[in-house]
């Protein structure tokens, strides 16, 4: 009796609303990560947008849900650093910080630090002599609050080493500098587990594409 009783509750949950949503979200959810690791940096801007469409479109149906606003905003930000001007690379940005604002009402976490960060890593890119005063200690701020927030996660140390082997050796930057961090993060990507097969896994193939660029 107790095993009948515990399949009619299985099927009629199955049958519920509320476990059909569920199905839904993961699946939509799984195709549009699958087609968002399908791109490259060789992505155009558009490219970008249209898989960032398919995340605001799961957002629109899932207010309670942060995961889509995030991946979102991280498709801004790609198209943020592939737009073929300044002006269309800022819409891209603003574009991620609405997602990201969107995101981090409904949670707070280490990624969508790393989100921040990421945001005004790619805002000084744009202008990088008259933005650097602005976003330096935003994307500073960023990064800390990623990895006080959680020490295991690799991709705070992947965007410290990457901002810092892109700048120059007299302002604190170079391999010196980047390398050290750029390892870290390498291992902490051996280690980490994403807490399920929606949430962030990417930075792992960016960490040993820098590492080349590092002494043996």
């Amino acid at each position: 009796m107790k095993t009948l009783i515990i399949l009619l509750i299985a099927a009629l949950a199955a049958n519920s609303p509320a476990w059909a949503q569920s199905a839904q979200y993961q699946q939509a959810m799984t195709d549009a990560i699958t087609a968002m690791r399908g791109l490259s940096k060789k992505s155009s801007a558009t490219e970008f947008v249209v898989t960032a469409n398919r995340f605001e479109r799961i957002a629109g149906a899932e207010p309670g849900q942060w995961l889509p606003r995030y991946y979102a905003g991280l498709l801004y930000v790609y198209g943020g650093f592939s737009g073929k001007d300044a002006a269309e690379k800022d819409r891209y940005l603003d574009q991620a910080d609405r997602y990201l604002k969107e995101a981090e009402a409904i949670d707070k976490n280490d990624e969508l630090a790393v989100l921040n960060a990421y945001i005004a890593q790619a805002r000084m890119v744009v202008d990088p002599m008259s933005r650097w005063e602005v976003y330096g200690p935003k994307f500073s701020e960023g990064v800390q609050k990623a990895k006080a927030m959680n020490p295991a996660n690799p991709r705070p140390y992947l965007l410290e080493g990457s901002s810092l082997m892109y700048t120059p050796a007299q302002f604190g930057g170079g391999t010196d500098t980047a390398c050290p961090l750029l390892r870290q993060a390498a291992e902490k990507f051996t280690t980490f587990k994403p807490a399920t097969n929606l949430h962030p896994s990417w930075g792992d193939d960016q960490v040993e594409g820098l590492l080349t660029k590092c002494p043996k």
